[in-house]
């Protein structure tokens, strides 16, 4: 494969998010960037994905391209191991996305980042089995020649994600609202990666714990459709020149790696428990169609969704909060935000805080003035 694109060169946009570090007598600042990569692990696993779960991608050139150069490969036993697994909801492919993230590059097995830190240590047996496999599908397949023979595309593709990332006060932003801080972020763009459902595009957000602290990502899909120019019968735009796409994905996938981890800490998954009532048929039928098939996902999807309009509200693009409010709330049925809304503000003021996780027992409070009729009254409203 060749480097330049895949292995050594990493693209970076700086964001004005500055840290200060004593040095002496003098302050050392520290800029936050954005990495802009690709993955050839993630790639390897959308190309699987596209023989677990067939589709049709007219307007996903990478997708039918990948579906055709890999076809004689669809028997390979890594396809039928991935789609056992997701079959049989062992893993979920988001969960499958974070792992890969914690390893080398393919064909290599080995893991740059211990899994011990992570929710999946106890169950490396499987894992150690499922990467094999897929590093064999990476190699007997030849996936490195169809990411290098399509690499002009993949470069269009970054540019244009490069082209529209947040503005420079992005990390600092979300940064000073959920009070903690991260020690990177990385948007990795796929082309290759399957659309559909409820919204026609995807974004999955992984973060590997590491000794230094925590690797945040976005994966996303294109957001618009594309087609060769009939002229010249080549790609002048990729899929990926959306700003809003991309605005709203950082704050949406970057928001779960604040939020996530919080959720499932002992004495939170206790806390949501004692609402668990609150899933009712209703509301999870609502959630099954965006595919939260849990009270966990329910719950997180609320929070990183109101985590997105305040940090629209906070930014100024009142208008998009507007929006976004609208959307998630009347459209998506996420019903509990317009408490959960009224109720962060309070954290907002107060500093207080020194954490989103020490205010979230205040914010789960408000859950308390739900109970069945009154979710079927909400759920019925904005479907009218």
């Amino acid at each position: 494969m060749k480097s330049h694109l895949w292995g050594s060169l990493i693209l970076f946009a700086f964001l004005s998010c500055k840290t200060e570090k004593n040095k002496g007598d003098k302050k050392v600042v520290v800029e936050k960037q954005i990495q802009v990569v690709f993955n050839p692990n993630i790639h390897t696993s959308h190309i699987v994905e596209l023989f677990v779960w067939p589709g049709e991608y007219p307007t996903r050139p990478m997708c039918v391209a990948a579906q055709n150069y890999f076809e004689p490969f669809k028997n390979h036993p890594a396809i039928k191991l991935s789609d056992s697994l997701l079959q049989n909801e062992i893993f979920y492919f988001d969960e499958l996305t974070e792992i890969l993230l914690y390893m080398e590059d393919f064909p290599s097995t080995d893991f740059k980042y211990p899994l011990e830190n992570s929710p999946y240590s106890d169950r490396t047996g499987i894992i150690n089995k499922w990467v094999k496999s897929l590093s064999e599908f990476y190699v007997d397949a030849n996936v490195a020649s169809f990411l290098n023979e399509n690499e002009a595309f993949y470069e269009g593709a970054r540019q244009e994600v490069l082209k529209n990332l947040p503005s420079k006060d992005f990390v600092n932003l979300i940064e000073e609202y959920y009070r903690e801080r991260k020690i990177k972020y990385t948007i990795l763009p796929a082309p290759e990666m399957p659309t559909g459902g409820a919204y026609g595009y995807r974004g999955i957000g992984p973060y590997v714990h590491t000794s230094d602290g925590m690797l945040i990502y976005q994966v996303i899909s294109a957001s618009l459709p594309v087609e060769k120019d009939s002229l010249s019968n080549e790609y002048h735009y990729f899929g990926f020149d959306n700003k809003e796409f991309v605005l709203r994905n950082s704050y949406h996938e970057f928001g779960h790696a604040f939020v996530n981890p919080i959720l499932a800490k002992k004495g939170n998954k206790a806390l949501l428990k004692k609402y668990e009532h609150l899933f009712t048929p209703e509301l999870q039928k609502v959630m099954d169609e965006q595919n939260y098939d849990s009270w966990f996902d329910c719950v997180a999807e609320h929070l990183v969704r109101l985590g997105e309009i305040r940090l629209a509200e906070r930014s100024n693009h009142k208008e998009w909060a507007k929006e976004l409010r609208q959307y998630h709330t009347e459209e998506l049925h996420f019903i509990f935000l317009p408490e959960f809304e009224s109720k962060i503000k309070e954290y907002e003021k107060d500093d207080q805080y020194k954490s989103f996780e020490q205010f979230l027992p205040n914010l789960l409070g408000e859950l308390d003035g739900f109970n069945s009729e009154k979710i079927k009254d909400r759920i019925h409203a904005s479907e009218q």
